[in-house]
């Protein structure tokens, strides 16, 4: 019998995490305009997997484009009642985690602890 780890990971590995090239360009502009995106900017973003996957594709995008090196960061908050939520955000515009916790709340209308 396999360890309960290893299940979990082969099982991740297998969901398809699909992601458009329109999706990152507009993600890029959100985050120019105002620094981040959350699941009121693309619902995939509830899937943990998906916006981690989706930060890396951001960030990769903007390692090609001329002039532009934004710090783009991956966070997960908890808020009351038990829901957890992710950020990607431009670190240089949002400037701390705490912003980021701030901004993501009101997003999303949630209660931040």
């Amino acid at each position: 019998m396999m360890p309960v780890e290893t299940k979990t990971k082969i099982h991740e590995d297998s969901k398809k995490l699909v992601y458009q090239d329109s999706d990152v360009k507009k993600a890029m502009d959100l985050i120019r305009d105002h620094g981040y995106v959350t699941r009121d900017d693309f619902n995939q973003m509830d899937d943990e997997d998906w916006a981690e996957g989706f930060e890396k594709k951001i960030s990769d995008a903007f390692l090609k484009v001329d002039g532009e090196d934004p710090y783009i960061y991956f966070e997960q908050f908890d808020f009351k009642g038990g829901d957890i939520d992710s950020i990607i955000f431009d670190m240089d515009q949002v400037g701390t985690r705490d912003h980021a916790l701030q901004l993501l709340a009101e997003a999303i209308h949630q209660k931040a602890y």
